[in-house]
């Protein structure tokens, strides 16, 4: 059976205390070997856009609830994986999320586990059905 495995990049900029995102860009790993940059649009081909959702979903609850636990984050940057079955069936998805924090911010193992753990409330992530593997990790950049 083959399967097919989509990568794409995420970088976002944050400027505390703003509490929105002033810089956000996603990649896509062509079939060329290529890093494209992703723009939606109406000639995307559509489970593209759906896993780019499931990706903006997971970073917009990220930086939601790093700003409930009060953590001004400077930078995020994540590496995410969606491997299908070779009829486009979701099998597994991976996220590594990165965040660097502002200057005069701290988190703790406490704060990083609870924004994972948080992060599985996506409603794209809770509507994959639960034979799909999630792996999504959160660490802080130096």
């Amino acid at each position: 059976m083959n399967q097919r495995t989509f990568r794409f990049k995420l970088r976002s900029s944050h400027r505390p205390p703003e509490p929105s995102t002033t810089d956000l860009v996603v990649e896509f790993l062509s079939d060329s070997g290529l890093w494209e940059p992703q723009q939606l649009s109406l000639g995307m081909p559509g489970f593209r856009i759906y896993l780019i959702s499931l990706l903006l979903c997971q970073h917009f609850y990220l930086v939601a609830n790093a700003r409930e636990k009060g953590i001004a984050l400077q930078e995020v940057q994540a590496d995410f994986n969606v491997t299908t079955s070779s009829e486009w069936i979701i099998e597994e998805v991976e996220g590594d999320f990165r965040i660097r924090l502002d200057h005069n911010a701290s988190a703790g193992n406490e704060a990083i586990a609870y924004m994972q753990e948080r992060m599985k409330l996506c409603p794209i992530s809770k509507n994959l059905p639960e034979s799909v593997g999630k792996t999504i990790n959160v660490t802080t950049m130096a």
